[in-house]
């Protein structure tokens, strides 16, 4: 990451203003995945939402500073869906730092944590609409792992799952 940004852990009742003001900003993004622009209710999601058997304190957030400013928003689901897995929910990069490599700079810390950690793979879903976003992860070693289709109980988004293994 470049020497002036740096991962810091964040929390709602701390930073939820900053974080709709960041998402706001890459609402690009947002809208792709929701259908409307951010509001109050999409950054509760971001700081609450529990994937399946975890609880609330397996979720890490992070925000990616440029000194005091939110450039960035990171949630990783500790041990989804196996123990040592760590699940990226969402990288949500500010749009004036996108295309800079801070991206790959921010895969490079979350590996170098997670094997600190213990961790054997680290996972996500990219939206199949997102084409970018999947040529991004691939350029960073990330491979598929599989479909994962929408279902009627889904938001509707057909995603790819990929892994790489630490």
């Amino acid at each position: 990451m470049q020497q002036d940004l740096y991962l810091q852990r964040i929390f709602r009742d701390e930073h939820a203003a900053d974080a709709l003001d960041l998402a706001t900003r890459a609402q690009d993004y947002v809208i792709l995945e929701v259908g409307h622009a951010p509001e109050a209710e999409y950054v509760k999601d971001f700081f609450t939402a529990v994937p399946p058997g975890l609880s609330p304190d397996r979720l890490l957030h992070f925000g990616v500073m440029d000194g005091p400013a939110l450039v960035g928003l990171l949630c990783i689901a500790q041990g989804y869906e196996f123990a040592d897995d760590w699940w990226i929910g969402l990288m949500l990069l500010d749009p004036a730092f996108r295309g800079q490599g801070i991206g790959g700079g921010i895969i490079h810390e979350i590996k170098l944590r997670a094997r600190a950690q213990g961790m054997a793979t680290l996972k996500l879903a990219v939206l199949t609409a997102n084409p970018r976003g999947l040529a991004f992860w691939r350029r960073h070693g990330f491979e598929h792992h599989r479909d994962a289709p929408a279902t009627p109980e889904s938001d509707g988004h057909d995603r790819v799952v990929l892994k790489y293994t630490l």
